[in-house]
């Protein structure tokens, strides 16, 4: 629930408004816990419903009336097109965007207080590793002269993570280089078996059905047997054809592929990948295992398909 809230704020604005209706798939102890969180705002009950998307009466919305027990959005032309509502259908509810930014930093048990960093991000605290964590209601809010440093300096030179729904690649590459990972919304907010929403933290304990090496396409990282494998956007464009390719019939990435694909001659570019995973903290023994040399064809992932996941 916390993350389709926030795609509703991230999509309607500060005054979404959002129906009985609904909410109606969510369980009503969230909704009661959110109410009383002061997260979802009730608002007066509606008195209209929406027309008809194909019709042409010419008026802005429908009237609601009752008949008998009855309530009805009724349409001026074809009582066929009326729609039969419930009390519950004329509630509306408006979202508080900090309270819901720290409703999500509880979810996964991030320490600090919630405060506005910029107009629509939020800090919501710190996971256990140091790192910053901030919300942001619309990636758009990133791009003005002078956002980057307002994002680091409300972190105090600690490394920052953004969350925002469904960030651009070339965003993510571009706050990337300036020191400021940038994640999906749909990869950092899971249901947990009860349903209820969570903030996954992922410093070095991401797992996906037993994979060993997980790759995080839209964030531009891996994670090898909860190790973090942060690598230079070539480097990763490399590694990413090599996972990718891991899983189809021919694992073997060719070498002309490589040439093609990066204008550089294959031997280099790979001791260059070599080099970089040294870097993340793995050993030359294991790199050497993970990065195969096939004589005379090429490069694959020294991994089964099942020790390998993907996400975004």
């Amino acid at each position: 629930m916390l993350a389709w809230l926030w795609t509703r704020l991230s999509d309607g604005g500060p005054e979404v408004s959002i129906s009985g209706r609904a909410l109606r798939r969510f369980p009503a102890r969230e909704i009661e816990r959110l109410l009383r969180a002061r997260v979802l705002i009730e608002h007066s009950k509606a008195d209209s419903w929406s027309v008809c998307a194909h019709c042409d009466c010419g008026l802005d919305v429908r009237p609601v009336r009752k008949f008998g027990d009855q309530l009805r959005a009724c349409c001026p032309h074809d009582a066929a097109e009326d729609i039969v509502l419930d009390h519950g259908d004329l509630t509306r509810f408006g979202v508080d965007a900090s309270r819901l930014a720290g409703q999500i930093g509880v979810s996964g048990g991030l320490t600090g207080a919630v405060s506005a960093v910029l107009d629509g991000v939020w800090m919501i605290g710190s996971g256990p590793a140091g790192r910053a964590l901030m919300l942001c209601d619309n990636a758009d809010r990133l791009e003005p002269p002078g956002a980057i440093l307002a994002l680091k300096s409300a972190a105090a030179l600690r490394p920052v993570t953004i969350i925002t729904k469904e960030p651009e690649p070339a965003r993510v590459l571009r706050l990337r280089e300036a020191g400021i990972e940038v994640r999906a919304l749909a990869d950092m907010i899971k249901a947990d078996r009860a349903g209820v929403d969570r903030l996954i933290l992922e410093d070095g304990h991401t797992s996906t059905d037993g994979a060993r090496l997980l790759l995080h396409r839209q964030g531009l990282f891996a994670v090898l047997d909860g190790r973090r494998l942060d690598l230079p956007p070539q480097m990763f464009a490399l590694f990413r054809m090599l996972i990718e390719r891991s899983g189809q019939r021919d694992p073997v990435l060719r070498a002309q592929e490589i040439e093609a694909q990066f204008q550089r001659t294959p031997r280099e570019i790979v001791r260059d990948l070599r080099r970089a995973l040294v870097t993340c903290g793995l050993t030359e023994e294991s790199v050497e295992t993970l990065v195969e040399t096939v004589r005379s064809r090429g490069y694959r992932l020294g991994l089964a398909p099942s020790e390998v996941a993907m996400e975004g």
